[in-house]
């Protein structure tokens, strides 16, 4: 089993008809040695980034080809932290 972060940059853009597109910028994996590391490193990302940037960090766990996201924490449009354990 294999634990690591993924993160992204998620903005909304308002186009023409009130539609809203989300552009989403991925960043290179993080391994990590478990998933209490994941989790402590995905929040720490999160909430030493700019506020403007809205990362989103995805604490994940890999076993195979699957893929799990266990935690997931972001800042959004108002530039406020959240978080949400999925496990």
């Amino acid at each position: 089993m294999q634990y690591f972060v993924r993160m992204m940059e998620r903005h909304k853009e308002n186009r023409l008809r009130g539609s809203q597109v989300v552009e989403r910028r991925f960043y290179p994996e993080l391994a990590c040695s478990g998933l209490n590391k994941a989790i402590a490193e995905a929040r720490r990302t999160v909430l030493e980034s700019d506020r403007a940037i809205m990362l989103q960090a995805d604490a994940c766990s890999r076993n195979r080809n699957q893929v799990r996201t266990q935690y997931r924490c972001w800042i959004d449009e108002r530039g406020a932290f959240n978080e949400l354990a999925l496990a």
